[in-house]
């Protein structure tokens, strides 16, 4: 599943902000835009149910 809201990957060194588009390529310097979100949930974790048992048993 992909994003639709992009970043340019060069934002550190080229520019002083970060620069955001819905194209594959950065309006102002001409870069690559990548993904800017985290990868979605997956509610068909295999190893949720020994992720979530191990916080339980951290917690208390």
């Amino acid at each position: 599943m992909k994003s639709a809201i992009r970043v340019c990957a060069d934002r550190e060194s080229t520019h002083d902000r970060p620069v955001y588009t819905l194209s594959e390529t950065c309006p102002e310097c001409g870069g690559q835009a990548i993904n800017s979100a985290p990868a979605p949930y997956n509610p068909e974790d295999p190893h949720g149910e020994y992720r979530r048992a191990l916080k339980r048993r951290e917690s208390g």
